[in-house]
């Protein structure tokens, strides 16, 4: 699942970016503390499913940028410590600082 998050795909195409981003945000509400499993890799430090859909914060397309929102709580209400600490690192707070301005 990983791969398909992260293939590239014409984001010019309306359809498909609403799509893409509504398969992420479903993925997202499924997940749990068994669920994160698949999606995240704490060894590699890697998470296709945040990293790939935050991309889109600023999107022109308001729904677009709820669907991240949603996505990105769905991810935070999943207690699971090593991808806690992976959200909170410098490199993806870059995300939060970006947002509290477009509030």
């Amino acid at each position: 699942v990983n791969q398909l998050i992260r293939t590239p795909f014409d984001w010019s195409d309306e359809e498909i970016l609403a799509y893409y981003i509504s398969f992420l945000k479903s993925l997202a509400l499924r997940l749990n503390l068994e669920t994160i499993k698949f999606f995240f890799n704490e060894r590699a430090e890697h998470f296709p499913l945040y990293t790939e859909a935050i991309r889109f914060f600023h999107h022109r397309d308001s729904m677009v940028r709820a669907s991240v929102r949603t996505l990105t709580l769905a991810v935070f209400r999943v207690d699971d410590p090593g991808m806690r600490a992976f959200v909170l690192k410098p490199a993806t707070r870059y995300y939060f600082t970006h947002l509290a301005c477009h509030l």
